[in-house]
């Protein structure tokens, strides 16, 4: 309530101020010599209990010390003096845990304590409890203490009911900010990714036409590769959001090391074209080929990392280099980056990891980024366990390294003798295979259409959620039906709901996939507790894409 010093330091001067009345009292109810020893005994331990606090500044050894010492104290000067010294005890138990109101575990442990020594104290010394005290000036000092007890306690009881209702306050006050931040990037994210979905999807499309002039196709790429920038931006800020509210989740999955290096890589190297830089990677022969992780967030400090190594180096290499150690089914992985690029200054190493940083604005001015790569890198490999460190010379390059531990699947088997030699296109093909696609968006629609049809899918198409049903009435051997979230009438829950309403097994089984422009934390855990198997978010990325067609197609016709 007070803070772990103000509320010491109250203690202390309640304290003082009850063995300063212990004491009086014993001169003047008892003789000089038990005064005297009074005095001394509760000088002594008062100082001791200071000399503690001034020497700890741990705040629970210091509390419970202060306990013992007050037990110790009046559990003695009870033994000289009676009604008073019983009543004074109490007041600062009470005082003590009225000051200490915040701390429930204090509360409830001096409340138990308190109630134990009381009734020990009843049993032990009954005629204590009833003796009568003649003497005027002892009433005046009991009724005097009383006084200051109910004034003291009163005024903490005000405080402490501020100090609460203060926070309650700020607590909703909190809880709105944040549901209206939660709201606006649910709602920035889907404005932004709905037509980005359509941008970077006709041109990924119309990038696959033979027929294009190379001055149209340098355009489009352009077109392609800013939407591209557009929406890793809001990629960054989203999950700068989750981690800043502790909603940022690691999902385990089983998934392909050399597979994944080399999609990485792959997707890399096309941003390298207009570079004289080259790319390369390399992992060791004996490393396992499956592990269990959480294989989108590893890909994603991948991309991070070789991404500011490109964004940084006009020349020379970039590599990606893996080594590991295993031992009892797990490999402790140690990946690094190093370039030939620009390099980092020394001043501004320690800065390199905070949020919204750019190194050496005047080489970086003209780069694209929000500065919270590295910031992102940082929080994903410490929830998954791992570490993250940077060795640079200016001018020369730089190499970041980061540590993970990953469960060997049971699926492992041996990586392939030379990783290089892995198929740059690992696309499934499944013309036997026939997916149903709906959306309220025609250039979406349109976009989706065309994504699938480049894996050899049949794919139907529709506008909503009533014009699915019927189709699902006459027709029942799609493979996957994928629906978009927002659409008018029905949106796509309350669709997915009408179909598993369905007493067939088709309607029951069939894999249905949201499509999604709204990808703020927990959307995915969302979509699975409302009764979807996956979820793809717009702009639809091929691999992601690939990966659900992968899962969810029947291994009988993928090719």
């Amino acid at each position: 309530m007070y803070g772990y010093k103000k509320s010491i330091k109250l203690c202390l001067a309640e304290y003082l101020v009850c063995l300063i009345c212990y004491v009086i009292y014993t001169f003047v109810a008892k003789d000089f010599n038990t005064g005297k020893a009074a005095a001394l005994i509760s000088a002594g331990v008062y100082a001791l209990t200071v000399l503690v606090n001034l020497i700890f500044k741990n705040e629970k050894v210091c509390i419970y010390f202060f306990f013992a010492s007050v037990l110790a104290s009046t559990s003695y000067l009870s033994l000289v003096t009676d009604t008073l010294a019983f009543a004074v005890f109490l007041y600062l138990l009470f005082a003590v845990m009225v000051t200490m109101l915040v701390e429930e575990r204090y509360i409830i442990i001096f409340g138990a304590v308190s109630l134990g020594v009381s009734v020990l104290y009843a049993v032990v010394f009954p005629e204590n409890i009833l003796l009568n005290v003649s003497s005027l000036l002892i009433y005046f000092f009991y009724i005097l203490i009383y006084l200051f007890a109910l004034l003291n306690i009163s005024v903490l009881t005000f405080y402490a009911k501020k100090f609460l209702n203060g926070m309650k306050e700020k607590t909703e006050e909190a809880e709105r900010a944040n549901d209206s931040k939660s709201l606006f990037l649910a709602n920035m994210s889907h404005e932004i990714r709905t037509p980005m979905n359509a941008i970077c999807g006709m041109a990924e499309l119309t990038l696959r036409e033979d027929s294009l002039t190379p001055e149209v196709r340098e355009n489009i790429e352009n077109i392609n590769t800013s939407g591209k920038v557009l929406i890793s931006v809001v990629n960054d800020i989203l999950d700068y959001s989750k981690m800043e509210s502790g909603n940022m989740d690691i999902i385990p999955v089983t998934y392909n090391l050399p597979h994944m290096v080399n999609d990485v890589v792959n997707m890399m190297s096309l941003r390298l074209e207009d570079k004289d830089v080259e790319l390369r990677y390399n992992i060791p022969e004996w490393l396992p080929k499956w592990y269990i992780g959480d294989e989108i967030r590893i890909r994603q400090i991948l991309y991070n990392l070789i991404s500011n190594a490109i964004k940084y180096t006009e020349k020379g290499y970039i590599l990606l280099d893996i080594s590991g150690k295993e031992e009892g089914g797990f490999v402790d992985f140690v990946v690094s980056v190093t370039d030939s690029g620009i390099g980092i200054r020394k001043e501004d190493l320690s800065k390199l990891f905070t949020s919204f940083q750019q190194m050496d604005t005047r080489k970086s001015k003209t780069r694209e980024g929000t500065g919270l790569g590295l910031a992102i890198c940082k929080q994903l490999v410490s929830l998954m366990g791992g570490t993250i460190s940077v060795e640079s010379t200016y001018g020369v390059g730089s190499k970041f390294t980061f540590t993970l531990c990953q469960k060997v699947s049971e699926e492992s088997t041996l990586a392939y003798a030379d990783t290089k030699n892995i198929k740059e296109d690992t696309r499934i093909i499944a013309p036997d295979a026939k997916v149903l696609v709906v959306d309220d968006n025609a250039v979406n629609l349109k976009v989706a259409e065309g994504l699938l049809k480049t894996f050899d899918l049949q794919v139907d198409t529709c506008k909503s959620g009533r014009e699915c049903l019927e189709i699902l009435r006459h027709t029942r051997d799609y493979d996957i039906i994928f629906l978009d979230h927002m659409m008018p009438e029905l949106d796509g829950i309350d669709t997915l709901n009408l179909i598993r309403a369905d007493q067939s097994e088709y309607m029951k089984k069939v894999p249905c996939i949201a499509l999604t422009a709204n990808v703020v934390s927990g959307i995915r855990e969302m979509f699975i507790s409302e009764g979807f198997d996956d979820f793809v978010p717009k702009p639809i990325d091929m691999v992601w894409l690939n990966g659900i067609l992968r899962k969810y197609l029947p291994l009988e016709k993928q090719r």
